[in-house]
């Protein structure tokens, strides 16, 4: 489980990084693909994610 900050830190590398989930995991050591995916498109769909989520 990863903390609101943990998260939202991913999400934002990986725009940074072009949407590359290789890079952006390489660079932090976590997530997975698919939480990163997921972690992702929920930020698209609330320009933001939930913090009671893990």
């Amino acid at each position: 489980m990863y903390s609101y900050e943990d998260r939202i830190r991913a999400v934002k590398l990986y725009i940074k990084l072009g949407k590359r989930t290789g890079a952006t995991i390489r660079q932090l050591g976590y997530p997975t693909k698919n939480s990163l995916k997921s972690w992702h498109a929920e930020y698209e769909r609330c320009l933001d994610l939930p913090r009671g989520y893990e």
